[in-house]
């Protein structure tokens, strides 16, 4: 389960499972919260993930979409090497901001 904090001008989702799939329901929270502009910035904690399922990834990427309509940053922090390596295979890697 994920939760969204609000901090000032900024979203922050911890994840806690060690599975990302694009069925968590914080997405729809970010979503909404975004509709509102209720933060400039979405940060993506991903440290305990260890997996990312297809739905996953897509849903990433619809989340980045979806943060650049309402002129949102979304960063992604503590992706561990493996899954960099997943999404640089996908290519995916280029479209998200990931950093350490």
């Amino acid at each position: 389960m994920a939760k969204l904090i609000i901090q000032g001008k900024q979203g922050l989702v911890r994840f806690d499972n060690q599975i990302l799939d694009g069925y968590e329901k914080v997405f729809d929270e970010i979503s909404e919260r975004a509709s509102k502009a209720q933060f400039q910035v979405v940060v993506l904690d991903l440290s305990p993930t260890k997996k990312i399922t297809s739905s996953g990834v897509a849903k990433l990427l619809t989340m980045k979409n979806l943060m650049d309509h309402f002129g949102i940053k979304l960063e992604i922090v503590n992706l561990q090497a493996g899954l960099l390596d997943v999404l640089k295979k996908f290519k995916v890697d280029a479209m998200l901001k990931i950093r350490a």
